[in-house]
C-alpha cells in the first residue's frame, strides 16, 4: 500500500451524511487481467489532480507497479 494518500468527501444517500475517505493505491501487484476495472467516470485532465483517475500514487515504495485503490472510511465530515 502507498504511504502517500489523498482524501476527499463522499455523501452516503443512505443517511445523507457526508464522510471523509482517505483512498491509496495498493502497489506492487499487476492487475489480474481477468476483468476491466478502469473507472473513469467524471475524470478530468491531470492538470487537475484531485479529479484525475491516471495519476500513479506507488512511486517511493519498492515497486511503481499499480493494481487498484483503496477507499477507507476517515470520519463524518463536519459542517461549516
Amino acid at each position: 500500500m502507498s504511504p502517500i494518500t489523498w482524501i476527499g468527501t463522499c455523501t452516503n444517500p443512505a443517511d445523507g451524511r457526508a464522510y471523509v475517505i482517505s483512498y491509496n493505491d495498493c502497489c506492487g501487484t499487476s492487475s489480474c487481467g481477468h476483468c476491466s476495472c478502469h473507472r473513469s467516470e467524471g475524470d478530468r485532465p491531470q492538470v487537475r489532480p484531485q479529479s484525475n483517475n491516471d495519476y500513479n500514487w506507488c512511486l517511493g515504495t519498492e515497486s511503481s507497479i499499480y493494481h487498484c485503490s483503496a477507499a477507507l472510511i476517515i470520519g463524518v465530515a463536519v459542517e461549516p
